[in-house]
């Protein structure tokens, strides 16, 4: 890109036939936006400036607005809202199925968006999950309608060469002979409908298939789709336009009357519900260690094993690694072991390659690996009370310090940089003041997403309510910064972070709601993206690996979840769980205690059952 642009790019968000999106950022002002560049070749100039001036004539918050023409080096784009949830179809997955209330929900903002279009002469004639772009919101999504590419004006004389295109799957009768009208586009919201009810669309084939199903085959309704939706569905999809809803507006009121219906909005109910349940995986234990006293966090470093409980961080080293199984007693023995006392909760527990750093409110220890002729003292170093990251390479901290003021906490706060070495700790930098405003009465969290970046997340209040803190006036505010102090751009995210983690993939989040419990976010910082997946546990505790997620929860139970939010395997322990460690890919150390007594677990996950690929 051109120097000269006004806009920043952080990365490709999609790819269609005619062109690319990309996600980007205003120099000016850092808000987010889609770059769309559109191929001379594929979409000639008078193409482009049709759906520019489409674009430009509407103006609603369920369609996507164009902002601006922005010319580079590397083409024409449309500058466009940014939609962080992508597309609907991103949402039909066939792991999850949305709530039925979040799917009428969809369709009512996609009827209000045709209506808004409609009364303006203009006909979209390609409405596809895929043309439907979604903003994540605490309580479920936004739909926004896109790509009016091939839209017409209803007044227009008929043209077979761009009329008669679309996707056949979602197009009326009338379309594949080169016609339309308004009710064409209602038509293809039947087909919607019935796809979110069902789980399919109500005709597949080849596009020639297709064509005959849609003009001649009789629409099936399986027995999942509710009753209340049947009259809706039927009425939307008639071959005839003339019995279809007279207008978006009509099927609009009808839709609504559902959505509004004390059946469906009786209890609440999560936005999302998996397919199918996970398989219910083997407990099979490689090794198994008793304990005196419960473990609060776990990490693994080659072939040390790091561990808090009451206290104390203990280092234990083995000869081998800890999937191994031991021939002897003396095999499963340590062969170094050290330890550090403590008078504070341990916060995190962060493994580099000089050792494992522990952090709590008031210190940052070094704990390198213990060798077999000597037992290493840990490297204390100092900081003020507050939250603490270590950078990916182990060479820098930042620490978030409050501001107190008359015995309690302000909007303020104190980032701090600094350089760690073996023996000691500098300051990196000048402290910067970062300032809430609206934030609610719990801590921040901070990230190191990579060696130059950190961002700052806390929970802020939104509205005029400060303090309540429920779903609907509470979000994330994250800043972002460089390790000089320099500010880099904001993003308020529509969760309720109650604990996050860095992933392996460069700046991820893996994210529990503490709204939402029944699924888990995924927060793509670069470019900025939110997926959410349904899980069938309510997790506390969270880890990443090269293959996906590992997820806990203080019951006993874990689920293991690839990249794309696919249940591969459950397993139930029988004690409750307090600290997980996965390690050498492959491997999962689980602690468990029970008030009395508890367990270390050593597990294979390639002996488990799961449905895993290494």
């Amino acid at each position: 890109m051109s120097k000269r642009s006004n806009y920043r790019l952080l990365g490709l968000v999609g790819q269609g036939q005619f062109g690319q999106v990309y996600c980007a950022a205003s120099r000016q002002n850092g808000r987010l936006v889609a770059l769309k560049r559109l191929d001379h070749q594929r979409f000639p100039t008078h193409k482009f400036l049709r759906e520019l001036r489409f674009l430009l004539s509407l103006r609603h918050p369920n369609i996507v607005a164009c902002q601006a023409v922005e010319h580079m080096a590397t083409g024409r784009h449309l500058v466009m809202d940014y939609c962080e949830g992508g597309t609907l179809r991103s949402l039909m997955t066939e792991e999850n199925r949305l709530s039925l209330p979040q799917s009428l929900k969809l369709v009512i903002d996609v009827l209000k968006g045709l209506a808004h279009a409609h009364d303006r002469g203009i006909v979209h004639c390609d409405i596809k999950p895929e043309n439907i772009l979604v903003s994540v919101q605490l309580d479920g999504w936004v739909a926004k309608i896109s790509d009016f590419g091939i839209a017409r004006l209803s007044q227009e004389v008929q043209d077979r060469e761009t009329s008669s295109t679309g996707s056949p799957a979602y197009m009326a009768p009338e379309r594949f002979y080169g016609e339309y009208s308004h009710t064409s586009d209602l038509y293809s919201v039947g087909v919607l409908l019935f796809e979110l009810a069902a789980g399919h669309r109500p005709f597949s084939g080849t596009p020639l298939e297709l064509r005959s199903a849609h003009l001649n085959q009789p629409v099936t309704l399986p027995d999942a789709i509710p009753a209340a939706w049947r009259p809706i569905i039927l009425t939307a999809l008639q071959k005839l336009s003339a019995r279809r809803f007279k207008s978006a507006t009509e099927m609009l009121m009808a839709v609504q009357a559902i959505a509004s219906s004390p059946e469906l909005n009786a209890n609440m109910v999560p936005l999302l519900t998996p397919i199918t349940e996970p398989p219910e995986c083997i407990l099979h234990v490689q090794q198994k260690q008793s304990l005196d006293q419960p473990i609060t966090a776990l990490a693994v470093l080659e072939n040390s094993l790091y561990r808090v409980t009451t206290g104390r961080v203990i280092c234990d080293r083995y000869a081998t690694s800890l999937l191994s199984s031991p021939k002897n007693l003396h095999s499963a023995l340590p062969v170094a072991c050290s330890h550090i006392l403590l008078q504070e909760p341990v916060d995190l527990l962060s493994m580099r390659s000089q050792g494992c750093f522990v952090v709590t409110g008031r210190s940052v220890y070094l704990m390198p690996t213990p060798t077999n002729n000597s037992r290493l003292m840990p490297i204390q170093a100092r900081v003020p009370t507050g939250v603490t990251a270590i950078s990916p390479q182990g060479d820098w901290l930042a620490s978030v310090i409050p501001s107190v003021q008359g015995g309690s906490v302000q909007g303020e706060y104190t980032l701090s940089f600094a350089r760690l070495s073996k023996r000691s700790m500098k300051l990196a930098t000048a402290p910067v003041e970062v300032f809430f405003k609206k934030r609610l009465p719990v801590h921040p969290q901070i990230f190191a997403l990579d060696n130059r970046h950190v961002v700052i997340a806390m929970q802020v209040a939104i509205g005029e309510s400060v303090s309540s803190g429920s779903p609907s006036s509470s979000q994330t505010l994250i800043k972002a910064f460089t390790r000089r102090g320099s500010y880099v751009a904001s993003l308020l995210l529509p969760f309720h972070l109650d604990q996050a983690i860095v992933t392996q993939k460069p700046y991820q989040l893996l994210a529990i709601d503490r709204y939402q419990p029944q699924t888990i976010g995924v927060i793509d910082l670069k470019p900025y993206r939110i997926r959410r997946f349904a899980i069938s546990i309510e997790p506390t505790l969270l880890a990443a690996t090269d293959w996906g997620y590992i997820l806990a929860n203080s019951a006993g139970q874990i689920l293991l979840l690839d990249f794309e939010g696919r249940q591969l395997g459950q397993l139930t322990f029988p004690e409750p769980i307090t600290a997980i460690a996965p390690f050498d890919q492959r491997g999962l150390l689980v602690a468990t205690w029970t008030g009395q007594q508890g367990s270390l677990h050593t597990l294979d996950l390639n002996e488990i059952g799961a449905d895993l690929l290494f």
